[in-house]
């Protein structure tokens, strides 16, 4: 081989490096740009008005929401938007999927408070109930130990977990207890952008990385996985799907399921994939929650179980548990087995 054809040799080399080191930039400017794209909508529609009363009345919240849909959707980059009861879906044109959960959602500014893993238990014995508090870092702990001390006071063993402690990892294998507990974010996902719910998603404490959907590729591909935003934070949010593929009637031993989001059964789409899976009966708003409204209903409901009232007497008794849930319409609402009781 001459110099010449060293010399095109190295050339072209180079120039095969410089092209994997655009592609690679290209994707990460993508990504910046979506991200871009996403706080530009938030900061012009939903800042000047988070936390106000307007923003919590359905009616004003629905006005802001199709404003907000139709932002993005005449953004360039994006394929579609799909704005369902405080949930909004983007999709964009390289098939990304964004789910922006509990859109006009009361609750203190996210941005201005780091997440810290926190990861205890109180029993050191199989645990037979779970709390699960993913925002811990947001809410705190309070209402949590009060429900802990209920169970405990009842005879339970406790294993309790919060902020990152949540992660997919532990989704998938961990919730085979007699009761599961989980306070977080929620929504819904319109996969085909026709203005459906086509799946309920449910935050974990995971936070969304450049490196998930590889870390995560099987669960990326198959849908059992999506982005969920919550204010300026990303995290790993799960579909149906999920606990489908992980357990069945075996792993999941009668157990009642109390997802304390909003819109947890609003659908039947999760509470389906977890009866299915041998869960007694599941449990949730049918609406939009207000944090604090939330968090008393979790301790009331508790409260009232260890007494040996029902589920279903539970969701009659406690019905919006305050008023700003009474005025989206949500009520705590159960599907499954509505006489399951805590027993001795």
């Amino acid at each position: 081989m001459n110099r010449t054809s060293i010399l095109c040799l190295c050339l072209s080399c180079c120039f095969l490096l410089q092209g994997f080191s655009v592609l690679e930039v290209t994707a990460q400017s993508e990504t910046m740009e979506y991200i871009a794209i996403i706080q530009e909508g938030q900061e012009r529609f939903l800042q000047p008005i988070i936390g106000s009363f307007l923003a919590s009345h359905p009616v004003f919240s629905s006005l802001l929401g199709r404003a907000l849909e139709k932002h993005y959707t005449q953004h360039s980059a994006v394929e579609f938007a799909s704005y369902i009861n405080q949930s909004l879906t983007l999709k964009f044109i390289d098939g990304s999927y964004v789910v922006l959960l509990d859109v006009f959602a009361s609750h203190p500014e996210l941005s201005s408070q780091p997440i810290r893993t926190s990861h205890s238990v109180v029993s050191s014995e199989e645990p037979t109930a779970l709390i699960l508090n993913p925002s811990e870092y947001l809410y705190g702990n309070f209402f949590c130990r009060r429900i802990i001390s209920h169970l405990i006071a009842k005879g339970y063993n406790i294993e309790y977990r919060a902020n990152e402690a949540v992660n997919l990892s532990y989704i998938k294998q961990h919730l085979g207890a007699e009761i599961v507990y989980m306070n977080t974010h929620a929504g819904y996902w319109d996969i085909d952008g026709d203005h459906t719910a086509d799946a309920v998603v449910i935050a974990t404490g995971e936070l969304w990385t450049n490196e998930t959907e590889e870390i995560y590729s099987f669960e990326f591909e198959n849908q059992m996985i999506v982005k969920g935003v919550v204010g300026s934070k990303s995290f790993v949010s799960f579909t149906p799907a999920l606990i489908t593929y992980s357990y069945n009637e075996e792993t999941l031993p009668s157990s009642l399921i109390y997802m304390a989001t909003c819109h947890a059964t609003a659908d039947a789409s999760m509470a389906t994939a977890f009866l299915q899976a041998g869960a007694e009966v599941y449990l949730g708003w049918n609406h939009d929650t207000v944090f604090w409204t939330n968090l008393l209903t979790s301790c009331l409901a508790f409260r009232l179980l260890v007494r040996g009232f029902s589920v279903q007497q539970i969701c009659f008794l406690l019905r919006s548990g305050g008023f700003f849930n009474f005025l989206y319409h949500s009520k705590l609402h159960y599907i499954g087995n509505g006489n399951h009781r805590i027993v001795d």
